[in-house]
C-alpha cells in the first residue's frame, strides 16, 4: 500500500513539475495529454502482465540474443579472446578478459547495418508509418513528428529524425521540441542490445527496455505537450511523410549502415573515456574536501526523494539516487554497469524499477549530439535546437521517471 502510495504521488509531482515548467499552462491540450499518458500506462500493462504480449517479448529477446551471440562471432575473429574469443591463458578467479569497447558496443554496427536493409527492403518504413497514423489518430500528433516518435523506437535520437529530414525546416516549434524529447527519452533497438549484455544475469532486461522505450515515445509526446503546448496544424504538419530508400543497393545499404554504426560506436567509446574521466577528476578535488565526498554520493542525496517517488524503499533511495545520477550526469551505459555491479545490494524491486527509470539517451553529453545532429540536418533551425537542447533533457528525465512509477505501480 505504501508502494503504491509513492508511486502515484511521485506521477502527480512529475505531472506538477511538467506544469509549473509550461511555457503556455491555458493552452495544454490536456485532452492529448491524457491520451498520450493512458497509452503510456496501456503499454506497460500489456506488456507487463498480458500473456501473449509477454511471450512477444520473449520472441523478441530471443532474436536480440542470436544477434549478440552472432557479432560475438565476428569480433573474435577480428580481435582474438578480447573480442569474446577463447583466451590462450588461464583465467584466475577474480579476474576477467572481459573488455567492453570490443565485446559489447560491437553489436551497434551489426545493428545499424540491419536497419539500413530493413529501409531500403521497405520494412522498417511501414511499420514506422503504421504507428504514426495511430498516434495521429489518437493523440492528434502531426505525421511527421509521429514519424519520427516511433521511429526513436528502433533507431537512434539522430537516426530518426533523418527519416523526416525535408520536414525538420517547417516543423512548428513545438513540434520541433517534440522531435527532440522522444529523442531524448527513448533508446536504440542497438543500445538495448548493449544493455541486455552489460545486466546479464537478468534474463527480463532486454524485454524491459522494449517496454520502457515504448512507454517513453507516448509519455514524452505527453510531457512535451505540456512544456510547449501545441499549435493548430501549419507548416508541414498536415503533410503525410513519403520515405523513399535513400540507397541504390542492398549492398550500399549494407555499407553505409555499418559505416554509420561506426561512427556511433567511435562517438561512444570517445563520450564514455572524457566523461568517466571527468567525472574521475571531479571526484578526486572533491577528495580534497572530504575523504568520502564524491559525485555519486551528492548525486545519490539530490536524486533520493526522486528515487523514493518511484516506489523505491527510503533505504535503497540513496543508493538508487546514486546510479539515477549517474544516467544524467554521464550517460545511460554507465548507469546499467552500476545497476548490473550492485548484485544483491538492491531488492529485485529497486533493479527493475530502476531498469525503467535508467531508459533514455537524457544526459549532458546526448544533448550536445542532438544539437549537433539536428543543426546539421536543419542548418536554419540552429538557434531553435540549441534553444531546446536542455529543455529536452528535462522532457526526458520527467518522461523516464513517470515510465518508471507506472512501472512500479503495475509491474
Amino acid at each position: 500500500m505504501m508502494q503504491l502510495f509513492q508511486t502515484f504521488l511521485g506521477m502527480g509531482v512529475i505531472v506538477l513539475a511538467a506544469v509549473l515548467l509550461s511555457r503556455s499552462r491555458a493552452t495544454i491540450p490536456w485532452r492529448a495529454v491524457g491520451m498520450a499518458f493512458a497509452g503510456q500506462a496501456a503499454l506497460g500493462a500489456l506488456f507487463l502482465h498480458v500473456e501473449w504480449a509477454s511471450r512477444l517479448l520473449g520472441a523478441v529477446t530471443y532474436l536480440a540474443k542470436i544477434l549478440e551471440q552472432s557479432t560475438v562471432q565476428g569480433t573474435a575473429f577480428v580481435f582474438g579472446y578480447i573480442g569474446g574469443g577463447t583466451a590462450p591463458f588461464e583465467v584466475l578467479p577474480g579476474s576477467s578478459s572481459f573488455v567492453f569497447a570490443f565485446q559489447i558496443l560491437p553489436v551497434v554496427l551489426v545493428v545499424g547495418a540491419i536497419s539500413a536493409l530493413l529501409v531500403h527492403w521497405r520494412v522498417l518504413g511501414p511499420v514506422v508509418a503504421t504507428g504514426a497514423w495511430i498516434l495521429r489518430k489518437t493523440i492528434g500528433v502531426t505525421s511527421p513528428v509521429g514519424f519520427a516518435a516511433v521511429a526513436n523506437a528502433f533507431l537512434g535520437m539522430i537516426e530518426a529524425p533523418l527519416l523526416i529530414k525535408p520536414y525538420l525546416a517547417r516543423l512548428h516549434p513545438n513540434e520541433l521540441f517534440t522531435v527532440m524529447a522522444v529523442g531524448m527519452s527513448t533508446v536504440a533497438g542497438g543500445t538495448a542490445i548493449v544493455i541486455s549484455g552489460i545486466v546479464a544475469d537478468d534474463p527480463q532486461i532486454f524485454g524491459n527496455v522494449i517496454t520502457a522505450t515504448l512507454m517513453n515515445v507516448l509519455g514524452a509526446i505527453g510531457i512535451a505537450m505540456i512544456l510547449f503546448p501545441s499549435v493548430p496544424e501549419t507548416g508541414a504538419g498536415g503533410q503525410d511523410v513519403r520515405i523513399a530508400s535513400p540507397y541504390r543497393s542492398s549492398m550500399e545499404a549494407l555499407v553505409t549502415g555499418t559505416t554509420d554504426g561506426a561512427k556511433i560506436f567511435l562517438s561512444v567509446v570517445s563520450l564514455l573515456i572524457v566523461f568517466i574521466a571527468l567525472v574521475a577528476m571531479i571526484d578526486a578535488m572533491l577528495g580534497l574536501v572530504h575523504d568520502e565526498l564524491s559525485l555519486t554520493k551528492i548525486f545519490g542525496v539530490i536524486f533520493a526523494p526522486i528515487t523514493w517517488l518511484l516506489g523505491i524503499g527510503a533505504q535503497e533511495a540513496v543508493a538508487a539516487g546514486e546510479i539515477l545520477g549517474a544516467k544524467v550526469a554521464v550517460n545511460e551505459l554507465v548507469a546499467y554497469t552500476a545497476l548490473a555491479e550492485s548484485g544483491g545490494e538492491l531488492s529485485a524491486h529497486t533493479r527493475f524499477v530502476l531498469t525503467f527509470a535508467l531508459c533514455g539517451f537524457g544526459n549532458f553529453g546526448s544533448v550536445a549530439i542532438l544539437i549537433g545532429g539536428l543543426s546539421a540536418m536543419a542548418p536554419e533551425r540552429f538557434k531553435e535546437i540549441v534553444g531546446f537542447g536542455l529543455w529536452a533533457l528535462v522532457a526526458a528525465f520527467l518522461t523516464n521517471c513517470l515510465t518508471a512509477a507506472i512501472a512500479s505501480a503495475i509491474g
